[in-house]
């Protein structure tokens, strides 16, 4: 018997095993280890990433109009005028102010046929038809009247007429049938009325045009004289600008003149009296006028005539003994002559200076010298 020899049993042959083919594993890894690593197949590159289409910019909003400039320009206008005398109720406000209106209203009985309060008159006429409408209340010609007007309360720039009756819109083909709708003619506006607002184009100067303006057309419509929003008119050298330079209008008298006289004062083609301005802050610019008898006795007021002549008669204000102390001219312009008759000579004087060759019939007679037979 050995003294170190160790019996072989079953179980450590297994651990034998294992262990050596650990040993054997350990081996092959180390081997693999030092072996070059192996070069990949070439593959294609992937696609390239698709764009994403580019979106429009969201739509910027079209800015509103700008339309304070004619709001501004209505709110001075006659259009949005406030005058106790200008029809201040609900039957007048057919016209004056439309929104302001009662179908109800009627005409009243003398002498409070409207409610009104003309510049003669102490109190305010209040009729029985046609209650009073307060200043505060008053709404005028808005811009509604004459034009469409959308949500953002921008007013389309075509006319229209909104029929207060009919409360809605009527087509128009023209400014001037559009300003007919409330300035008419026959015994009453187009709702009875029993006044007349029809402006009336007249005489020669323009009905007849001439081409006295050059390539310019002649007025047709309203709005080629009056701005449709201010009603500001033109004046007359805004076309005919030579009227302020040209020594032959006035005979050379236009410095002088025209700050004293309006051009219709002279080529008013109605006849209507000519004279000072009844408005004493008008600086007594003579105009043309119309003197009537009311209830309340006289009253002048400014007529502002339509119609023109091109050619006009001086004597018409310059007349013999003119009640405004004028100098006499003719037709013409020219200083007007008297034939007299002083101690048996005829003689051609001055008009003017009759006064200087004594008392009429007394020193001198009117007329030619009676011929000797």
């Amino acid at each position: 018997m050995r003294l170190f020899e160790r019996p072989c049993t079953k179980g450590s042959s297994k651990r034998t095993l294992i262990l050596g083919v650990g040993a054997l594993l350990l081996l092959t890894l180390a081997l693999g280890a030092c072996q070059p690593a192996a070069t990949p197949e070439p593959t294609e590159p992937p696609p390239p990433p698709t764009a994403k289409p580019t979106e429009p910019p969201p739509p910027t909003a079209t800015p509103l109009p700008d339309q304070s400039a004619i709001v501004a320009a209505w709110e001075g206008s006659q259009h949005n005028f406030y005058d106790l005398g200008h029809g201040p109720n609900t039957w007048c406000a057919r016209c004056h102010s439309p929104q302001n209106w009662d179908p109800e209203a009627f005409q009243g009985p003398p002498p409070a046929c409207f409610t009104c309060k003309f510049d003669f008159d102490e109190e305010l006429r209040v009729a029985e038809g046609n209650p009073f409408v307060p200043e505060e209340e008053w709404v005028g010609i808005p811009c509604e009247t004459c034009h469409r007007v959308d949500a953002n309360g921008i007013a389309d720039a075509a006319i229209a007429w909104f029929n207060p009756i009919q409360e809605e819109y009527q087509e128009v083909n023209s400014p001037t049938e559009l300003c007919e709708k409330c300035h008419v003619t026959t015994t009453g506006n187009s709702f009875g009325s029993a006044v007349t607002h029809k402006i009336t184009l007249g005489g020669s100067a323009h009905l007849n045009y001439g081409g006295f303006l050059g390539d310019a057309p002649p007025p047709s419509y309203c709005s080629d004289c009056h701005d449709p929003h201010s009603l500001e008119p033109k004046q007359c050298q805004d076309c005919h600008a030579d009227v302020l330079t040209s020594d032959t209008h006035m005979k050379g008298y236009n410095a002088i003149m025209l700050p004293r006289v309006t051009c219709m004062a002279c080529h008013d083609a109605e006849g209507y009296d000519v004279g000072p301005h009844p408005d004493e802050e008008m600086g007594g610019i003579w105009v043309t006028q119309e003197t009537t008898m009311g209830r309340g006795g006289p009253s002048t007021t400014v007529i502002l005539s339509h119609s023109i002549v091109f050619d006009v008669a001086c004597d018409r204000c310059h007349s013999k003994g003119n009640v405004h102390g004028l100098s006499t001219l003719d037709s013409d312009g020219n200083p007007a002559e008297e034939t007299i008759c002083v101690e048996g000579e005829t003689l051609t004087v001055l008009y003017d200076d009759l006064d200087t060759y004594g008392v009429v019939d007394e020193d001198y007679t009117m007329g030619e010298c009676p011929t000797e037979d």
